[in-house]
């Protein structure tokens, strides 16, 4: 009889091995008997739930109708038709859960993200408004801070010269604000007196700006003119709603802006040149509903290291200076799924701020869907350049067991610190966050920038009430299986900011987040 394949390399006194293994279900289902000891205790409280609304009311379902012939056939059925499907799935699915198993980057699901997922499911919150997910959308709400917080995004807005917590909109805003200033519209008694400052820092009369001015805002200080408006004109925020609904591109449509202002050149995406990136369905499908169109993302190519090629994108962005040809966003890809690479992020804003002076500005979109999580190993002290960096972790277990410990290339880190001073940034918890499908997350430098994809004004509800969160994105109405699972996943990585890298703090499902919220924890 051969060894165990697992614990003869693995020393059960190893610490990093001992936490990992409280996570997950294991390769042979070692933990089965504590995963199905939390499945009931959820069926247990659906059911509770259910018996204490109306209790008077009585049963619904009698043991009569039970008994029944049809209904027995009907359960025997379902539990036929489940058996077949558990059987199907076990014998004929990718197997994630095995080390063994390594032809793609998903991996095994975590016991507490799969026990958030099926409990919440149970109740099918729907997400569009606080009045159908009474809960959830609050556990949405702090997964998404706890999401910013890991990347670096600051959450006290208290806190100066510190990052606060899309390209289309953005960018033809200040031409749609620019067709209300003209003579007779309704914003015309600002054109007199409204200075904005041009993406090299010139400062002129907005009513004065070119065509390629208008274009070329930096992001912060498009985001400040409803916010301007308001204090220097007292204009509010619902009759800039009822102007921008007039005049905005939601409502006028990508073309006629182009045409009136005479943009002969497709604005366009800067993003690394690799055919799995260039070629993704959900990529194709938002520049297609933008009507940016997949032709106009202009692929850089990658160095040798697989990474962006700072060289390239530099010859690129002076081609647009020449040809004055606008630039929506440039993408940096913060861990490619094929080979890991992290672009050079730092390089990228840097060639921002340089092309600023030259009157070319963009956003910057930090594409973390698979590296994301890795900011947790950066330490919250990190800072970039600091000596101490090039120090290897400290060890928290023998460092020869099934966990390793090991730190990440200095020049990675600091890329990955970065992040916090991206536009924006994507993380796919279904990745590296180890939660099922479909899980992902948009996070905002500035959370204002959330409200150019709205169609209500950003200030919907008075002072005290909660906002609804469903406004601010294109899908509507979603259900919510995912924030009680990522607040979970959330509560690990933000407090496991510390050397070592090796999550700590479980909080299983929202537990750890109900326990803080009602004063238990």
């Amino acid at each position: 009889m051969t060894s165990n394949f697992y614990t003869s390399k693995a020393p059960e006194d190893d610490e990093s091995h001992q936490m990992i293994s409280s996570i997950f279900l294991g390769p042979h289902a070692e933990n089965y008997e504590y995963f199905k000891r939390n499945v009931i205790a959820i069926l247990e409280a659906t059911r509770d739930a259910r018996l204490n609304y109306f209790p008077d009311d009585g049963p619904f379902i009698s043991e009569k109708v039970q008994a029944s012939k049809t209904f027995g056939e009907t359960t025997d059925k379902i539990g036929n038709a489940v058996k077949k499907a558990a059987e199907l799935l076990s014998r004929h699915s990718v197997p994630w859960w095995s080390p063994r198993y390594a032809a793609h980057m998903c991996m095994d699901m975590s016991m507490p993200s799969l026990l958030g997922y099926f409990m919440t499911m149970l109740y099918n919150p729907n997400n569009v408004s606080i009045e159908a997910s009474p809960l959830t959308m609050i556990a949405e709400i702090e997964a998404g801070q706890q999401l910013c917080e890991m990347l670096g995004y600051n959450l006290k807005p208290g806190v100066k010269d510190v990052p606060v917590g899309w390209a289309r909109n953005l960018k033809f805003y200040p031409l749609a604000l620019r067709n209300a200033v003209r003579d007779f519209g309704p914003l015309s008694f600002i054109g007199s007196t409204f200075v904005l400052e041009t993406a090299n820092g010139t400062k002129k009369l907005f009513k004065d700006f070119s065509k390629w001015e208008l274009l070329n805002i930096k992001v912060l200080n498009v985001l400040e003119i409803p916010d301007r408006l308001a204090v220097e004109y007292g204009i509010s925020s619902a009759f800039l709603q009822n102007t921008m609904t007039e005049y905005g591109i939601q409502s006028v449509g990508l073309g006629p802006l182009e045409r009136q202002y005479d943009i002969e050149k497709p604005i366009q995406a800067l993003v690394s040149d690799r055919p799995v990136l260039l070629n993704v369905p959900d990529l194709v499908s938002s520049l297609a509903i933008a009507g940016i169109g997949s032709d106009n993302v202009v692929g850089i190519a990658p160095d040798f290291e697989a990474r962006l090629d700072l060289g390239e994108l530099d010859k690129r962005l002076q081609e647009s200076v020449d040809a004055q040809q606008s630039v929506y966003a440039v993408v940096a890809i913060i861990g490619s799924t094929e080979e890991g690479a992290v672009d050079s992020l730092r390089g990228v804003l840097e060639l921002r701020k340089k092309y600023q002076a030259k009157g070319l500005s963009f956003v910057v979109h930090a594409d973390a869907a698979w590296g994301g999580y890795f900011a947790t190993m950066i330490p919250k002290d990190f800072r970039p350049g600091d000596p101490k960096n090039a120090e290897p972790p400290a060890q928290t277990g023998k460092g020869d067991g099934f966990v390793p410990d090991a730190s990440l290339r200095v020049d990675t880190q600091e890329d990955i610190y970065a992040m916090r001073y991206a536009d924006s940034i994507t993380v796919d918890p279904h990745k590296a966050g180890y939660i099922p499908y479909p899980a992902g997350s948009l996070c905002y430098r500035d959370g204002r920038m959330r409200f150019l994809i709205t169609w209500t004004s950003p200030y919907i509800s008075g002072a005290g009430a909660f906002e609804s969160i469903g406004i601010y994105g294109v899908e509507g109405r979603y259900d919510d299986n995912f924030s009680l699972l990522q607040i979970e996943r959330a509560d690990i990585v933000v407090a496991s900011q510390e050397r070592p890298p090796c999550p700590r703090g479980l909080l299983i499902a929202a537990l750890g987040w109900v326990l803080k919220a009602t004063g238990h924890f």
